[in-house]
């Protein structure tokens, strides 16, 4: 039989960032999940040592390699793992390189060339915020990657990159996130969550672009009411003890509960009633799709992608970022109505189950990966596209 590059067995390195829990982390694994084996043979590099997700991606049977990089990318030690990947780019035949972010792309993108093969598929799922020699390096990623992956129309780059560019929201296992297999009561008791007591909370990593303390004085501006919520902060980073402090400066201290990195996203939004999403920038949110899915009311900022999720104010509810007094007031207007809470999570569940399933997105990725294996140019563009679940 002939050769065809559609039957061919591609092999696709996929290159995150530091495998601990977070939004692009958690898609990359609904990817790995997916992928049709048939097709392709995944494997990921991992610039940065540890992560609690290094035993999740293995036991979806895909090889993990540590390139055990040192905290500062830009040291001696870059030219180290340039060269131990282009070894594994070399060794393992890889047609495609998917990065995520700027440091490990900048990595894969030295690699591909040291090696003289792979070509890079640059994914691009928050908005850019390094400045200086950061932003140029990033930028440089965008403009020489042989394609661009974004989940959001706001996040498509400018010029000629923005030509090379595909649009693919991203998808959430609609089977996996699916409020009736869990006991919103016993998620809540799991958590030391009265069972009377009406709990909100987000999912994300605790840096300022993620508008964490607008949720904490938010609440803090509905502690007298009689259903001040209990707040469940999912996530970790370098202001951690910042907001604790702030909560507890704030007198809020014992409603607020911060459960640092978790895993089990999905145990975690079985335990509230509504969800709310505070970022400053944002691309397309995995946690918001995830709370979406888990049939939550949901209350999230007006930037980046969240408008395309939520869509209407059927959905969700859309509130201006950084105005802590305008959250209070959504929260307020959102737990008194029991019955808007329950429509709200219905239509949420719905729209993600309509527009987007993991399984349809991976399928949209595939075809990146097979034509970018194969070199075909750019077909069509991706931008308004939806990633829908096979009826």
């Amino acid at each position: 039989m002939p050769f065809s590059p559609e039957r061919a067995l591609r092999t696709i390195a996929f290159f995150p960032p530091r495998l601990a829990t977070g939004g692009t982390q958690r898609h990359l694994l609904e990817v790995l999940r997916f992928l049709d084996r048939t097709r392709f043979q995944p494997l990921v590099i991992s610039a940065k040592s540890g992560g609690e997700l290094a035993d999740a991606i293995r036991d979806l049977g895909v090889e993990l390699i540590d390139l055990g990089l040192g905290e500062r990318l830009l040291s001696a030690d870059l030219a180290r793992c340039v060269r131990a990947t282009a070894s594994v780019l070399r060794a393992r035949a890889v047609d495609v390189v998917q990065s995520f972010q700027w440091r490990p792309a900048l990595i894969a993108l030295g690699a591909t060339r040291l090696a003289g093969r792979g070509r890079i598929v640059a994914g691009r799922r928050s908005v850019p915020t390094e400045h200086g020699m950061r932003g140029m390096l990033e930028e440089i990623v965008v403009q020489f990657a042989d394609r661009v992956v974004v989940n959001a129309e706001s996040l498509r780059p400018r010029g000629r990159a923005g030509r090379r560019t595909e649009v693919i929201p991203s998808g959430v296992d609609t089977e996996r996130f699916d409020p009736r297999v869990i006991d919103r009561a016993a998620a809540k008791h799991a958590l030391g969550i009265p069972a009377d007591v009406v709990a909100i909370g987000t999912v994300g990593r605790l840096e300022t672009r993620k508008g964490t303390r607008t949720l904490i004085e938010a609440t803090a501006r509905l502690r007298e009411t009689p259903r001040a919520p209990f707040v469940v902060v999912a996530g970790d980073g370098p202001l951690r003890d910042e907001l604790a402090a702030l909560a507890a400066r704030l007198g809020i201290a014992e409603r607020v509960r911060f459960l640092g990195n978790r895993e089990d996203v999905r145990a975690v939004l079985a335990a509230l009633d509504a969800f709310v999403l505070p970022s400053l920038t944002e691309g397309m949110s995995n946690a918001l799709l995830e709370a979406m899915a888990m049939a939550l009311p949901v209350i999230a900022t007006d930037v980046g992608g969240n408008p395309e999720v939520i869509g209407d104010a059927m959905t969700g509810m859309l509130i201006p970022a950084d105005q802590p007094e305008a959250m209070a007031n959504a929260i307020a207007q959102l737990l008194g109505d029991p019955e808007r809470q329950r429509r709200l999570g219905a239509a949420a569940r719905r729209r993600v189950e309509e527009r987007y399933g993991a399984r349809a997105m991976v399928r949209q990725l595939e075809s990146i990966y097979a034509a970018v294996a194969a070199r075909e140019p750019l077909a069509r563009s991706a931008a308004h596209t939806t990633a829908r679940e096979p009826a």
